[in-house]
């Protein structure tokens, strides 16, 4: 009788390992919530042991947190790279559109599921702030520069119009079935906006009527 041979277990680097464990962390989350999620769980999921995820992570929340960054991150990264080939407003609006919503599409709403556990979303209370500062007063630069709009509108108009972004890839990982509509819809409405809010400026309509000051482009 022949011998069964017994599966050879691959021995990862310890940096693709811990990639891993997020991956699938991220995976139980998409499926089942973040509450669901438990070490013991993901060990088995990731088919390794219980000890071996403490080896990378010493507790549920340091995993969380770990996984909140990475992602964070990553999106941070995209727009990044988004903002840099997308040479008009429009393109970049739906450039950032799209890749949001695949996001959504492979990972649901995982950032904002893990920025309502208080323990986890502590990790990103100045991070998190002083990014979104800098991408809100780099879009803003974008609108004075190709839509006329005074800064002293831009930014609050920048910052007002990513909160679509968000309630679009809510509303994408509740009803997935046509991204190409979403999109459009995401995209008609950020651009109609903006061109809104330039031609209330232009008209003299929109104006601030605080002295609250806005930092220099």
């Amino acid at each position: 009788m022949a011998k069964t041979s017994k599966p050879v277990r691959t021995r990862l680097a310890p940096e693709v390992r811990r990639e891993l464990i997020l991956d699938h962390a991220a995976a139980l989350i998409r499926e089942q919530g973040v509450s669901a999620l438990n070490m013991d769980k993901l060990g088995r999921e990731a088919g390794i042991s219980k000890p071996l995820v403490y080896n990378y992570f010493p507790n549920r929340v340091e995993l969380l947190k770990t996984l909140l960054l990475r992602e964070v991150e990553r999106n941070r990264q995209n727009n990044l790279r988004l903002a840099g080939v997308n040479k008009s407003m429009d393109a970049l609006v739906r450039a950032t559109s799209r890749a949001m919503l695949e996001y959504v599409r492979e990972r649901g709403i995982i950032i904002q599921q893990l920025m309502l556990e208080p323990d986890v979303a502590e990790v990103l209370r100045d991070i998190d702030a002083q990014h979104h500062k800098m991408y809100v007063d780099y879009l803003s630069k974008r609108l004075v520069k190709e839509f006329g709009i005074p800064r002293q509108i831009a930014v609050p108009a920048i910052d007002i119009g990513l909160g679509l972004s968000s309630a679009a890839g809510a509303y994408f990982d509740q009803h997935p079935e046509d991204i190409d509509f979403v999109e459009d819809l995401l995209v008609t409405m950020i651009m109609g906006s903006l061109q809104a809010v330039s031609k209330g400026c232009s008209s003299g309509k929109l104006k601030r009527r605080s002295a609250r000051k806005v930092a220099p482009a």
